[in-house]
């Protein structure tokens, strides 16, 4: 009965928009992916301070068609157009990867405030001019790692991580996370390469920033004290046969900051079940994060104490809301605080996936591409 109770708190939602606040915050989508659907729409339902006022996409049709279909009060011709629109005042970008520098860019010297997909840029040089460029326009640059705002993750998580005399050093840190390939198309935008397509990108920006998350965490580290990294080891499993740069499977070694992780993503050749697995090897405890992306509709969390040789499991699904409720309701609240207070620093303490934080991502990523022997994205071939 919790698992059905959770999933109509997920997929509830009054797409009328009705009953917003009188100085809500109006929000335009660039776009009409797929994935709005999940992101903005429906939690944005459940929040009474955000308005998604506006959408653009390349096919103005889909766009009315979106915008109808979600009660949405304005559809332009073109991102351009929505981006001048002084009523808007943050940005939801959603575009494919290679896309994202692009129409952030854009976004931020029009004066908006920006929520952007991941992984936030084809690389870290773009992932630079970002962050600075949102420096220099005083606003807000968000990058969408929902997981990381999930009570499970947020809380739970870290107070085990935080709890350093029960769990000991860390050892050793593995990631996982597979989806079959069979749900996608051979035209898939995962699959292109100049639009930032390859498996890392997808799937490996995420097993990149779990491991992150857990070794900051661990060493009471954030965005402007992250110890160094190395890779020592990648390996393309397998790779496009029209493009031997797109890789559909990647194995990486790193050592993050002195801990030792070994990451694994692949869109797998048969119909298995998405896998998502974190292990933590601990000194004193062996700490396993199952189904850490989506938590909402099922997760856990073991650990396994060494000295005592006994095993508890832990879950938290908070008021049984998504990810993505919790990331949106972050963002709205870090814009309040950045118009508001004027404090960029409260905002990010609030909206803390930044894009500080993707540069180190983009980073990871680019060194995994040029040990595995393919070519930075974004990079021309």
């Amino acid at each position: 009965m919790a698992f059905f109770n959770r999933l109509w708190t997920f997929f509830s939602g009054d797409t009328k928009q009705l009953h917003k606040q009188a100085d809500v915050l109006k929000i335009g989508i660039l776009g009409a992916a797929n994935i709005c659907n999940m992101a903005l729409v429906n939690p944005a339902s459940k929040l009474s301070n955000i308005l998604i006022y506006g959408i653009a996409a390349r096919n103005r049709p889909k766009a009315e068609a979106f915008a109808r279909k979600h009660h949405i009060p304005k559809v332009y011709d073109n991102y351009d157009e929505l981006l001048a629109d002084p009523d808007i005042t943050a940005i939801y970008n959603p575009l494919p990867n290679g896309l994202h520098y692009q129409w952030t860019m854009k976004a931020l010297r029009s004066g908006k405030h920006v929520l952007c997909e991941k992984p936030l840029s084809n690389n870290a040089s773009e992932a630079r001019e970002m962050v600075e460029e949102a420096r220099k326009q005083n606003r807000l640059l968000v990058e969408a790692f929902h997981y990381r705002y999930h009570p499970m993750c947020n809380e739970t998580l870290r107070n085990l991580l935080s709890n350093k005399d029960r769990i000991g050093s860390i050892q050793n840190i593995s990631a996982v996370f597979t989806v079959a390939a069979s749900f996608l198309k051979h035209d898939d935008i995962r699959f292109q390469y100049s639009l930032g397509g390859g498996t890392q990108m997808d799937l490996g920006c995420y097993v990149v920033s779990s491991c992150r998350f857990i070794v900051n965490t661990y060493n009471n580290r954030n965005d402007d004290t992250e110890g160094p990294f190395e890779i020592q080891k990648a390996e393309a499993l397998r790779v496009s046969p029209t493009n031997p740069q797109i890789d559909y499977g990647m194995r990486s070694d790193l050592i993050l900051d002195g801990i030792k992780c070994n990451i694994y993503c692949e869109f797998t050749n048969n119909w298995s079940i998405t896998k998502q697995q974190i292990t933590i090897e601990c000194e004193h405890a062996i700490i396993t994060v199952g189904y850490f992306i989506a938590p909402v509709f099922y997760h856990y969390i073991t650990v396994h104490d060494r000295r005592g040789n006994q095993t508890r499991t832990i879950k938290n699904y908070g008021d049984n809301q998504s990810t993505y409720y919790y990331q949106l309701k972050a963002f709205v609240d870090a814009v309040k605080i950045a118009q508001n207070e004027s404090s960029m620093d409260r905002a990010y303490e609030i909206a803390y996936t930044t894009g500080k934080s993707g540069i180190r991502n983009m980073e990871i990523i680019d060194e995994i591409y040029r040990k595995a022997g393919l070519v930075v994205r974004g990079t021309e071939i």
